[in-house]
């Protein structure tokens, strides 16, 4: 009897051995360190000390460090369905351990199931409404899920359903309490490489007690393809959320290539208190660049901005590129910008980055503002970029 249990048990372990064996397991991520320079961040803004009277800077300049790494795991069952998950370890600056301000987690944890033409997602979601030119709501990650229909190899349609917040047990009483997003979006590509997506969202807002209404839809659409020698690029989006007018934003964009050159043309606008994505831009005005110090509408006011970005491909280890741009903040102000990067690849998966700018700064003339017309922001961090 002891013999059969034995083959029995060998037997199963063989079995649990060759179902792990037939899974496809891949593991890949990135990481960074990098070191800053900032100086008048702040834009010149004085706080006062509340017990003393003292009047000081917010942040007239800083010097730091951070580093992070992020590992993400891919797991495919047999039948096609998989599993991703990334974790985040130390997103945060050197502070004698890198440990009390730091992000340990998963940033990204869903699993996914092709089911014909149609594929569904839940979990932890990566979520983009304007892909490609990154222009609003790009790169987020969102507790939801999903459904996917690939109606053609040219046409993708989608359907999201978003838990934005969750209350908890004793406030989940009258309308659940809750908020939540639902919406559809589209990827069509056409002949010619022309391509577009758009996407809406629709927030229910059911929390009685926090004194705002959140409701509102949000989305846009963009667009991308060659104009002959031109690269074209633009979108249109809006923000609806909340008790306030509806907030727009749009930008066009086009580009040529000399040999190794690459230089552009791009103009836009937002109004209504739309802020963009934190990734689109130059490098001082917005761009998610190291050294951004501005974020376009991030001070509530109406923009509108234009801007010529520069490469160059000196080689294939090194790139460098430069903006000149300029930005009207209405009441907060304006800025014109003059910013440069330098990125070498040390070897393959591994690159070192310099990013330098100078954004000229004039107050505007609203009074909730005090500052100085010399305080200008200029910053340059170098940053070591690995990924596998």
């Amino acid at each position: 009897m002891k013999k059969v249990i034995a083959a029995a048990a060998g037997l199963m372990l063989v079995g649990a051995m060759v179902g792990s064996a037939s899974a496809d397991v891949s593991f890949g991520g990135d990481a960074r360190a990098r070191a800053y320079y900032q100086q008048n961040y702040d834009f010149g803004s004085v706080s006062v000390d509340e017990e003393t009277d003292v009047a000081f800077r917010d942040n007239e300049q800083d010097n730091f460090v951070n580093s992070r790494v992020r590992i993400q795991a891919r797991a495919t069952a047999p039948g096609g369905a998989y599993a991703v998950g990334r974790a985040l370890y130390g997103a945060a600056t050197w502070d004698g351990g890198n440990s009390g301000t730091a992000d340990i987690g998963a940033d990204k944890a869903y699993i996914g199931v092709p089911m014909g033409m149609t594929l569904l997602q839940a979990g932890r979601l990566p979520t983009d409404l304007l892909r490609s030119t990154a222009f609003f709501e790009q790169d987020i990650t969102r507790d939801g899920l999903q459904f996917d229909v690939m109606a053609t190899d040219m046409a993708t349609i989608g359907l999201w359903y978003f838990i934005a917040y969750e209350a908890s047990a004793n406030g989940d009483l009258v309308d659940d309490n809750d908020v939540s997003d639902y919406g559809i979006y589209a990827d069509l590509k056409f002949g010619g490489d022309w391509g577009t997506r758009m996407g809406i969202l629709y927030r229910d807002d059911q929390v009685l007690n926090d004194g705002r209404d959140d409701d509102g839809a949000y989305g846009g659409i963009e667009f991308a393809g060659p104009g002959g020698p031109l690269a074209i690029s633009g979108a249109v989006a809006f923000d609806d959320r909340g008790e306030g007018n509806t907030g727009w934003g749009a930008f066009a964009s086009a580009g040529m290539q000399f040999g190794a050159t690459g230089v552009a043309l791009e103009a836009g606008f937002t109004d209504e208190g739309f802020v963009t994505d934190g990734d689109y831009g130059f490098i001082m005005i917005g761009g998610g660049f190291s050294i951004t110090p501005y974020t376009i509408g991030s001070e509530g006011t109406s923009n509108w901005w234009i801007g010529v970005p520069v490469t160059f491909a000196v080689s294939e280890m090194l790139t460098i590129g430069g903006n000149l741009a300029y930005i009207d903040m209405d009441e907060f102000g304006e800025g014109f910008e003059i910013s440069g990067t330098l990125k070498y690849l040390i070897s393959d998966g591994a690159n070192v980055q310099w990013d330098i700018g100078y954004l000229g700064y004039s107050q505007g003339d609203s009074d909730d503002f005090d500052l100085d017309e010399e305080d200008s922001p200029f910053g340059t961090a170098i940053t070591f970029n690995v990924s596998f």
